[in-house]
Order: structure tokens, then sequence, then C-alpha cells
């Protein structure tokens, strides 16, 4: 018998496979920083890639190996440490100024391509839908940032147009903060924090919350700790949420070979502060009125 008469018996019978078997993608989900909200992102992004089967072979670790294919580098120390390997990263649960400074760091180290994020940030149109549905008196939005950034800049024009007009502080040091602030909140009628950590931080928070309280006017924060600690609400995305559209951009990679753009997150959930809004008097409407306007 020929060797192709062979061949096709055994194709027809399921002797010979047409081709082999892809290996599975080694994804290694990068740790190098401690926190619960990182760690619960790591949780789901294992779940949800085995819901999806994706076939990922998935290592979680605070260290890099060199033998992984993808990098889903958690917080900013991950990237830092991911940067000096050669396989394509996902940065999640970082800002989009920490990221960009990361980019330009390590543009020289390896191609734009290979390194994507999902940022932490919300959309500004977001943020400004959130407040025009849940605050639909307020006109005047306060922002405190400690050195102008592409947010602020976009936070400008995205104003335009809007019924909204932006009260902008500069802050010149730490020690101007409570001066400044106080200006800036008698000139407000929200204050809208933004991912500024030499403005907004453990040692500051506390005292800002106070000021805007006292002088009547709402914060608008970013992420459920704000929202806990005493501003009036945020809008925000959970770990869960990340996760899916973190397993969505992997397995993109893992079928096109090519990383998507940096990116907004998709989904989020709001929370507010029911304690600050009887104290200063704000009616909410339900959550799912505001998510619609939004």
């Amino acid at each position: 018998m020929s060797l192709f008469r062979l061949f096709l018996i055994a194709l027809l019978f399921g002797l010979m496979p047409l081709a082999s078997q892809a290996e599975p993608l080694r994804v290694t989900i990068l740790l190098s920083e401690e926190g619960a909200v990182y760690r619960a992102f790591a949780e789901f992004f294992a779940v949800e890639a085995a819901r999806q089967n994706t076939g990922f072979k998935i290592t979680q670790a605070n260290v890099l190996s060199p033998e992984t294919d993808f990098v889903v580098a958690v917080g900013a120390k991950s990237v830092a440490v991911a940067a000096n390997s050669r396989a394509p990263i996902l940065a999640v649960l970082v800002s989009k100024a920490g990221f960009e400074k990361s980019l330009h760091e390590v543009a020289v180290q390896r191609d734009k391509k290979t390194i994507s994020a999902i940022y932490i940030d919300q959309p500004i149109k977001r943020q400004l839908g959130f407040i025009a549905a849940a605050l639909p008196e307020v006109k005047k939005i306060g922002v405190m940032f400690s050195a102008v950034s592409s947010d602020i800049v976009n936070l400008r024009k995205a104003v335009v147009g809007t019924r909204f007009s932006l009260i902008e502080s500069q802050l010149a040091s730490s020690e101007a903060l409570h001066r400044q602030l106080s200006w800036l909140l008698d000139e407000s009628e929200v204050l809208l924090v933004t991912p500024d950590a030499q403005v907004y931080n453990p040692t500051t928070l506390r005292n800002i919350l106070i000021d805007s309280y006292q002088h009547n006017v709402p914060m608008v924060g970013i992420s459920p700790s704000y929202v806990r600690a005493g501003a009036l609400g945020a809008v925000f995305t959970t770990p869960e949420q990340f996760a899916l559209q973190a397993v969505s951009i992997v397995r993109h990679f893992s079928v096109e070979g090519h990383l998507v753009a940096p990116q907004y997150p998709t989904q989020f959930e709001l929370m507010f502060n029911t304690q600050v809004a009887r104290s200063m008097n704000i009616r909410l409407k339900e959550n799912s009125e505001i998510v619609n306007k939004i």
C-alpha cells in the first residue's frame, strides 16, 4: 500500500492529527507589592481565564521568571520589574500619568507596542457625567494638582461646551496646601479628586476631607476607600471588572499576536456615602438612574 493511501486512511479514522496543538500561552501575574486589591485582581483573573477556557498557563509571582510568554504587571512596582524582560506586558491598576512615565523610561529598552495598560483612572467624560447626574445643580468644579499634566489639560478640554467651569489651584508646596485648598473650596461647588499623590495621600486626605466638609463642598473621590473616609461618592472599577477586561486583552494577544492600545476601564460601579449626603442636604438618586445618564 502506498504512503499516500496510508495517509488518507489515517486522516479518515482520526489516527493522524492535521496539526500539532499549540503550546498554551504562559502568563505570569506579577505581584511585586502587597495589597488586597492586587491579590483580588490576580484571583479573579485566574477564575475568569478558566471560565473562558483560554488555555493559559497562569503563574502568580513576585519576581519574574524568564520562562514566561506574557506578563500582567499589577501595580507600578511590577511594571518597573517587568520592563527588564522581553515578554509583552499588560499593566493594570496603574494611573495613566504613572504609566506614561514608565513608558517614557522604558522606551529605550523596548518597543512601545510591546507594552499596554488598563488605567486605574476613570475617563474624564465619565467623571463629568457622574457629577452632572449626581449633582445636577453644580457648575463650578474645583481641582487641585501638583504639576501640569495631561490629565488637567484634558480636563480643561472636556469642560468646554458643558455647563461646568473649572476652578483650578496648582499646589505650590505642602505647606501651602491648607491655604490654597480653603481658597479653592470657597470658589467651588464640588471638589474633584485626581490621582495625584502629591496632593492626595494618607497624610493629607483626612484634613482635606475635614476642610471640604466645613466648607459644605462635597468631594468626588476615585475609589471606595475615599467614600468610606468621607467623600460624597466615587465612580470606580472593581478588581473583578479589571480582571475581565485584562483576560480579554491577553486573549486577543494570544490570537492576533499583538497588543491593543492602552485604555481606560470599560466597566464601572458607583458608591455613595449616604451619611455625608444627609449632612450636606444632598438628595441622592438611585445608582441605576445615574448610570443611565452617564
